[in-house]
């Protein structure tokens, strides 16, 4: 990548950040909103070119994609969160089983941070989506900023 396709890239990447950080859970909602409007876009187009059933197909699948996308979303959150949970309590299960008993106390709970963390994020995600999903954006979008930063810094540095 050349330094003209790297300062954008890294642009894109702070812009990207920022509006993450901003719109925080919105951005489903329009990303659903612009997914439905394509596959719409598409149906339009398979109009033009005479292909009636294919436009019939997209052009409902764009409607329902805005009218239920928040349903499925908030489905795949549910299932989500659920998993996490499950994955959690599973690794305590097998750490509990299958430690050695020489472990020391602190490595021991050393051991259970991880599980523990993730029963607790998939709990915040399946009581408080709304807020768990901005803040997963804010951080994203911190992240984002920040590797933008540091590549314009780097392309910076190798002039």
């Amino acid at each position: 990548m050349n330094k003209k396709e790297g300062i954008i890239s890294a642009l894109i990447s702070i812009l990207l950040g920022l509006l993450l950080i901003i719109l925080k859970g919105d951005v489903i909602g329009i990303a659903i909103t612009v997914l439905g409007a394509a596959v719409i876009v598409m149906a339009v187009i398979d109009f033009a070119n005479r292909l009636i059933n294919m436009g019939i197909i997209k052009a409902v699948a764009g409607v329902f994609i805005i009218v239920f996308g928040w349903l499925f979303i908030n489905l795949a959150l549910y299932i989500l969160a659920a998993a996490i949970i499950a994955m959690g309590l599973m690794r305590m299960v097998n750490i509990h089983r299958f430690c050695p008993a020489n472990l020391s106390l602190g490595n021991k709970v050393l051991l259970y941070i991880k599980p523990a963390v993730m029963i607790i994020a998939g709990a915040c995600l399946l009581f408080n989506q709304g807020g768990t999903i901005a803040w997963v954006f804010i951080v994203t979008g911190v992240l984002l900023i920040t590797e933008g930063a540091l590549e314009i810094v780097g392309i910076i540095k190798d002039r």
